[in-house]
């Protein structure tokens, strides 16, 4: 394989990976807007529910910032019971099937940003 093939390959991994991770932000931000009821519900008992309605009033970056949120308490609730941000019934009466989907949406999120940083670190290093 010759370096102009090589680079070619690289370039297209890298464009597909990023178009990629804008789906996947597409997909989290279309969630955030059409479950949020859902997610209000499930909070009732909970003070971070305010906080996250402020972010919703915030546009796309404080949506973006609520979903990160939801995906933090999701992935680590613990921290979030000890603070007293978080009720445990909350935790526990979440809908499973939305909490796995969310958790999923976050590991693809995860995965391909940091593919993205990979792919941009070779190119500032010159190594392709």
């Amino acid at each position: 394989m010759s370096y102009e093939t090589a680079r070619d390959a690289f370039i297209i991994l890298n464009i597909i990976n990023f178009a990629a991770l804008i789906i996947i932000n597409c997909i989290v931000l279309y969630i955030a807007k059409t479950k949020i009821e859902l997610i209000m519900n499930s909070l009732q008992n909970s003070s971070i529910a305010g906080g996250l309605m402020m972010l919703w009033h915030g546009g796309v970056r404080g949506r973006i910032y609520m979903m990160g949120e939801i995906f933090s308490f999701l992935k680590r609730p613990e921290i979030y019971l000890y603070q007293g941000k978080l009720s445990a019934k909350d935790i526990k009466n979440f809908p499973p099937d939305f909490k796995r989907t969310l958790l999923t949406l976050y590991k693809y999120q995860r995965i391909t940003g940091l593919t993205f940083l990979f792919f941009g670190l070779l190119a500032a290093l010159e190594v392709i």
